[in-house]
């Protein structure tokens, strides 16, 4: 019954809305009708009337008066339809429009002010949303997490083959776990010129843990990851287009890593890049021989929590699992316990400092941008108050009056948006086109619907800001006072009016006061960068790196002649100094361990991590580094260690079961820096001395000076460094640096000839100057330097535009004033000084509070600076300097116009 009483009622709803839909979009027609409907009542009216004895004329003038006025009966009849308020709104835009085209200086000032704020806010949070908002490009993002383990000393650090496989046996809160390794830059040919490739080696399960299917053919197949079936590769999306030109035909092919034949099975989706943003991907020989001793930390893993099982629970259980191994292998195992951490955070979550900061700064510009809109709108606001005078003499509300200038800012925000958008979107292909910022490449940046949808509204709530404060000062006006000075020919403005413009030039110097320190402080910062003690000389330094094919070099002595080889080629190369090979180079890390110095107890030295190098002879004169004491490696201390390295190498295949023991016999040649030597040896000689180091002896040679290996924010490891024929039973892997006389970059194409000539097939990659790799090391701070600086110069700017028009609106209005102080004889210097004194009153405040606020942001970017605090004075005293003479330099050409104001002129005007 009750659904059948509610049917009536809702045809009768919707036939009313459906009469008034069409009677809006049909309005001209409903005008027309109601016109004709009002003239024969009208008319009818008068009939009445003649009928009753009343003339003509008595008669129309009575029908009219009981009618009343036509355009208020129209305005009724239309409220009565429901649709005024978007007829008026309609009226208000137009009108908008008009008035804003009408003063076109006006517009153009502020939509490319608002324009640059909104566009840099747009820009950024496109990065923000890209890197930390939006969710990794995987099935179930949330539940993926990174497989880490620790060790003796603190952090967190790669995992160990053996342990790795105990928690693929034993857990049961992850669904599945995958093991890879580290990306390593092949020879890739087969089709072609031979060129660089990234490859990383993954257990077969990995792109079912992550949860991607291959955009053509498939991924590894259970069974693939053993040994001799794994010489399949699956190619990247940007390889794929670059190698087979996005063929189809690719599916089977064969392409050559290092010599050695691969068949093509798959082509993975644009976009997925993990880890390392490789080339191609192979399967991991997943034997426990090849997967190495327990230990031996190499390896990195990633899981994928089962579903309804919290990140809690499963870190508990896999630390449980370790907790049994550390009890079990109490050698290896001792302070080794697992860590997982949701991928998410693994691979975003060191940029998210820099990018709320940025995010910051430039929410900071737009405001500082819409302080001078409003201004500016104030300004124009004094200026049309006859205007708003004589539309509120005729009936118009204060909230009509409020709602009209909010429309014109509005207008003018959305227009800012338009442009800025156009600006953003440049500035995002830029972002995707510069590989070499330093952000995380999971996913593209890209303006997507979430990000225009926020530039819309911080656009709409923009206009509404800085529209809103002109709208309420105008709609306050006393309408008599207003037309009586209206009849004098002038226009009182409010004292509040000029109060608010006054507040907002001292917010907009106080906000940017507070991005030139934050700023100022990075420009600092990246200069004690640049500047830091690097233990090495950059300059003139030529860096390249090969990977030798074992196919081509299968032994250890193939290798080193090889590189032997090629070091003299080079050696003897014009404008060469010097050449060297190592596994690493400074400022791009390496792998490091720990070792036992004989006779030492303290048990603070057992957690101490040395980072291990593997150099030819003259790799301490290639890069400058000075030998302090003892000497360095000679061709017969390599020899001898090639030797070393054989007896090593033959042992351990001899052991299939377990890590062989080594005869007291053996024993190593080292270098140490000298942090090594002052923390293992207390400042004492360690010339001659011996420390162990994998179940070997390991003699010290020489002390050299310490070298910045991970970076040059970094603190100072100590550093071994061996003999480089020590690994070559492993492999032919290591970068060539080669110091010259003339500009690095010359020397490129005789050292690829030489590289060419002892094997065609081999490509060179990462060839580079050492001054580019510092500077790849110090991207980051300069790139935020740059980014608050370009902000803070914006920000400064529209500061002094802003304090620049508030000042020549003062000088306006007290035109009348200043003739009459020149009529009794005030100098133009007082003019002058009494102008000044108004626009220091306002630097002054305005420093003062951005001193406040530049404490408050300086503390959320504590751990981006470098060699400076964050509460610097010289910075900040620098930066408060810089803006009062900037903003009082604004000042000072309206004080100027004012001094040559003719009195008599003024009182003639007046």
């Amino acid at each position: 019954m009750g659904g059948h009483k509610g049917r009536p009622y809702e045809r009768k709803v919707l036939t009313d809305i459906g009469r008034r839909l069409r009677m809006f979009f049909r309005r001209r027609r409903f005008d027309a009708d109601l016109s004709e409907e009002m003239r024969l009542h009208r008319e009818l009216r008068e009939r009445e009337q003649i009928e009753r004895g009343l003339s003509t004329e008595e008669a129309h003038y009575a029908a009219r008066r009981r009618f009343g006025n036509d355009l208020i009966l129209r305005e009724e009849s239309r409220d009565m339809w429901g649709w005024s308020w978007l007829v008026d709104l309609g009226q208000d835009i137009r009108y908008a429009l008009r008035m804003l085209r009408k003063n076109r200086a006006f517009t153009v000032a502020a939509v490319l002010t608002l324009a640059l704020g909104i566009g840099a806010n747009t820009a950024i949070f496109s990065v923000v949303n890209s890197v930390l908002l939006r969710p990794l490009p995987f099935q179930n993002p949330e539940r993926l997490v990174d497989l880490r383990e620790t060790e003796v000393a603190p952090g967190d650090y790669p995992l160990s083959g053996p342990d790795y496989l105990d928690w693929q046996a034993q857990n049961h809160t992850l669904g599945a776990i995958s093991l890879y390794g580290w990306r390593q830059i092949m020879s890739a040919s087969g089709t072609g010129e031979p060129e660089p490739a990234g490859v990383v080696s993954t257990q077969a399960n990995f792109f079912e843990v992550m949860g991607i299917l291959p955009l053509l053919g498939r991924g590894f197949a259970p069974g693939e990851d053993a040994a001799g079936k794994n010489h399949v590769a699956v190619l990247s999306y940007g390889f794929w287009q670059r190698r087979f030109g996005a063929s189809p035909e690719a599916i089977g092919k064969a392409i050559e890593l290092n010599e050695e034949a691969y068949t093509v099975i798959g082509v993975m989706p644009r976009g997925f890049i993990f880890p390392s943003t490789p080339d191609l991907w192979t399967p991991l020989d997943m034997t426990p021989k090849a997967l190495g001793q327990r230990g031996n930390h190499n390896w990195s893993g990633v899981g994928r929590i089962k579903s309804g099982i919290t990140l809690a629970l499963a870190r508990a259980e896999l630390l449980s699992i370790s907790e049994r191994a550390e009890k079990a292998y109490p050698d290896t195992n001792h302070n080794v316990h697992a860590v997982l951490i949701p991928l998410q955070e693994t691979l975003v979550g060191y940029s998210r400092a820099p990018l709320l900061l940025l995010l910051g700064a430039v929410t900071l510009v737009l405001l500082v941008a819409c302080a001078n809109v409003a201004n500016l709108l104030l300004a124009r606001a004094t200026a049309r108050q006859r205007e708003v005078v004589l539309r509120a003499s005729l009936g118009a509300g204060r909230w009509r009056l409020i709602r009209q200038m909010l429309t014109e800012s509005v207008l003018l925000a959305l227009q800012g948006a338009v442009l800025g958008t156009a600006g953003a979107w440049w500035c995002v292909r830029l972002v995707n086109a510069t590989k070499t910022l330093p952000i995380p490449r999971v996913q593209p940046v890209e303006l997507d619907a979430s990000v225009l949808l926020l530039t819309l509204s911080v656009s709409f709530l923009a206009g509404i800001l800085f529209g809103l404060a002109p709208a309420l000062h105008v709609s306050k006006l006393n309408l008599s006072e207003q037309l009586k000075t209206a009849v004098q020919g002038i226009v009182s403005p409010l004292r509040s009016g000029r109060l608010l413009r006054d507040a907002l030039v001292v917010g907009q110097i106080a906000v940017t006061l507070a991005l030139l320190v934050g700023a100022g402080l990075l420009l600092r910062s990246f200069a004690h960068l640049r500047n830091t003690e690097l233990g090495f000389q950059p300059h003139n330094l030529l860096t390249t790196t090969l990977n030798l094919p074992d196919a081509k070099h299968p032994t250890l002595a193939a290798r080193r002649e090889f590189f032997d080889q090629l070091v003299d080629r080079v050696d003897h190369t014009p404008g060469v100094d010097a050449a060297a090979v190592s596994v690493e180079i400074p400022l791009q890390g390496g792998s490091n361990g720990y070792l036992r110095v004989d006779g030492e107890t303290d048990p603070n030295l057992a957690s101490q991590l040395v980072g291990w190098n593997w150099i030819t002879p003259d790799y301490f004169r290639t890069f400058g580094i000075p030998l302090q004491s003892g000497r360095a490696f000679t061709p017969e201390d390599l020899e001898r260690a090639a030797a070393t390295a054989n007896r090593v190498h033959d042992l351990y295949g001899a052991s299939p079961n377990g890590p062989p023991k080594l005869p007291p016999d053996l024993s190593l040649v080292c270098v140490i820096s000298q942090s090594a030597a002052r923390i293992f040896w207390k400042n004492q000689n360690p010339v001659g001395r011996s420390f162990h180091w994998n179940n070997m002896k390991v003699i010290v040679l020489g002390v050299v000076g310490d070298v910045k290996e991970y970076g040059v924010r970094d603190k100072i490891m100590p550093q071994a460094y061996f003999p480089y024929t020590l690994l070559l039973s492993y492999g032919g892997y290591g970068h060539l640096t080669v110091k010259t006389r003339v500009p690095p970059m010359s020397v490129l194409g005789e050292v690829r000839r030489h590289v060419h000539a002892l094997d065609g097939g081999l490509a060179m990659f990462q060839a580079q100057t050492m001054d580019q790799v510092l500077a790849d090391n110090t991207q980051d701070a300069g790139m935020q330097a740059f980014l608050l600086g370009t902000f803070a110069t914006l920000a400064l700017l529209l500061a002094v535009v802003g304090l620049y028009g508030v000042m020549s609106y003062l000088v306006a209005q007290r035109t009348r004033e200043i003739g009459i102080r020149m009529t009794l004889g005030a100098q133009a210097s007082s003019v002058l000084n009494m102008v000044m004194r108004e626009g220091l009153k306002l630097s002054v405040v305005g420093v003062g509070l951005g001193v406040a606020a530049a404490i408050g942001l300086t503390r959320l970017m504590a751990t981006a600076l470098y060699g400076v605090r964050r509460t610097d004075p010289i910075t900040y005293a620098a930066m408060a300097i810089v803006l009062t003479v900037v903003t009082l330099s604004a000042c000072w050409i309206p004080a100027r116009r004012a001094t040559k104001v003719d009195p008599i002129e003024a009182l003639r005007d007046e």
